[in-house]
């Protein structure tokens, strides 16, 4: 996740030669277009040359289904889904296409990719309790929406991410320390089983059991059609991101594990998330932090380690301002359509652990990266409370089972950018060198934690290896329970899938 970005001219990288469709892929694309001929459109349309590349955050994913189907309801949804099956077709959904692992919301020749483009669906119950989001949103669009009733969402912090990719992973948020992970502040999922079944599940129906596994267990159980959310106070916030001079390291490291170790504890109103970016090719660092406090309080000491006197920035944005401001303003500076790759590991709060992530990511992206052009190569400090954690118990509990009593941890973020696909195996073999280099170093230390966040993290990487055994083995019966054919496991292959990994 970019929080800052720096400008750069890259060329985009052109995709790759479309794959021969599969006599599947053919049936189910024939039935489709003639059951929706304007909802499904074949290679060489015009909606199927912008739903296969201009959604995308990164060219990585860009795909080249048999065709492409944009629902614009629950029941088109069901119907796509008995197609593929009957028709052995594979499929792939995309919400907002964030998630730059090839294969995670784009499908080959192979299948037919189902958009969520159509299902913008925004509403807000009478009372201002429930707001329902179509999964075609983003989280830009869910905060504009709610401006005008002073409201906000437990939402993503980068306004181009969709809904429905961060809410199935659990989701971080600016308002994570008060309410807890995104995933926790849903009331309700409308979803489309494999069997073609539309159902709602909440906390207390029938489907309580799929209800809490959509909490972080990904896209294994069904595809969610609406998201009824809970939203929050907080439509304006103090928020803006300072940078820092390469000289000023130190204090900003110094302030990065002061704020993950006292300041985020004491005060759940505020957030920050530390972001260190790196151009290799021109010798160049940047340290930089995006500020946020869920107050119209001014200057909250919280803040103290990263304002002067203590570290003076050399630029900062922070005011108060609506959320729908600041998100659309950092939105404009997220590059599109470059080459993104990432990778995430976890630590206690220690400051030894934050040098040793700083000094260990910089060392080797100047050694194995400085000859690609253009490279920007960045790491995230995310400090995760345990008043976050806690507030998943408060509502249900989730299939993260994160250990609250060791609390607070740095999720740490690995992002690398570049312009052309000649480089991807060497940012690819650097970026998997970097991860275990730094989670070998932190686990001879004792730093390290357990949990792997999903949303972050690159493939290959065991995310659900870092759940709880029983939590795991819960989330693979619920799969068998609703899905006994496998189909939004081998006809969906995208993501990361319960019933492909083994309990430890």
């Amino acid at each position: 996740m970019h929080i800052f970005a720096v400008v750069t001219t890259l060329l985009l990288a052109a995709p790759s030669a479309a794959e021969k469709p599969s006599s599947g892929a053919n049936a189910a694309c024939s039935r489709l277009k003639h059951r929706f001929p304007d909802y499904t459109f074949l290679p060489g349309a015009q909606g199927y040359t912008y739903e296969t590349q201009e959604p995308y955050w990164s060219a990585t994913v860009y795909s080249t289904p048999a065709c492409v189907f944009v629902p614009q309801n629950a029941e088109q949804v069901s119907y796509a889904v008995v197609t593929i099956t009957l028709t052995q077709s594979k499929l792939s959904v995309r919400g907002g296409g964030h998630m730059p692992i090839p294969g995670s919301n784009g499908i080959g020749g192979e299948g037919v990719l189902v958009s969520s483009s159509n299902m913008t669906r925004l509403a807000l119950s009478s009372d201002q309790s429930v707001l329902s989001v179509g999964p075609g949103n983003r989280w830009r669009d869910v905060y504009a929406y709610l401006k005008p009733f002073g409201l906000a969402a437990v939402g993503g912090r980068v306004g181009h991410v969709g809904v429905p990719g961060l809410l199935l992973g659990g989701g971080i948020s600016f308002f994570s320390s008060e309410y807890g992970f995104a995933s926790d502040n849903v009331v309700k999922y409308q979803c489309v089983l494999a069997s073609g079944l539309v159902i709602e599940a909440t906390a207390t129906n029938a489907y309580s059991d799929i209800f809490w596994a959509l909490r972080g267990g990904g896209n294994s159980f069904c595809i969610v059609t609406r998201f009824d959310l809970r939203p929050v106070k907080g439509s304006h916030v103090h928020v803006g991101i300072a940078q820092f001079s390469q000289s000023q390291a130190k204090g900003y490291l110094d302030g990065v594990y002061s704020f993950g170790k006292y300041g985020g504890p004491s005060d759940a109103k505020a957030a920050i998330i530390p972001t260190i970016v790196t151009l290799p090719a021109a010798n160049l660092t940047v340290y930089a932090a995006a500020k946020f406090y869920n107050s119209q309080t001014d200057n909250p000491r919280v803040f103290e380690n990263f304002t002067a006197p203590k570290l003076v920035p050399i630029a900062d944005s922070y005011t108060l301002q609506p959320l729908s401001d600041y998100i659309a303003v950092t939105d404009a500076l997220q590059p599109l359509g470059l080459r993104q790759v990432f990778r995430t590991l976890s630590a206690v709060v220690d400051r030894d652990a934050v040098q040793i992530i700083h000094d260990t990511f910089n060392s080797l992206v100047y050694s194995d990266l400085a000859r690609i052009p253009n490279l920007q190569a960045s790491i995230t400090f995310q400090p995760i409370t345990k008043d976050f954690l806690s507030h998943s118990a408060k509502s249900g509990g989730n299939p993260q089972g994160i250990d609250v009593d060791n609390a607070p941890y740095f999720w740490v973020v690995e992002n690398f950018t570049w312009g052309a696909a000649e480089d991807d195996d060497t940012v690819h073999v650097a970026a998997d060198k970097i991860t275990a280099n730094i989670n070998s170093l932190l686990r001879n230390k004792s730093l390290a934690a357990r949990y792997l966040y999903m949303n972050d993290a690159g493939k290959g990487q065991p995310v659900f290896e870092s759940y709880p055994a029983a939590n795991l083995l819960k989330l693979q019966s619920i799969r068998t329970k609703y899905d006994p054919l496998r189909i939004y496991t081998d006809l969906m292959p995208g993501g990361w899938k319960v019933a492909n990994t083994n309990i430890g």
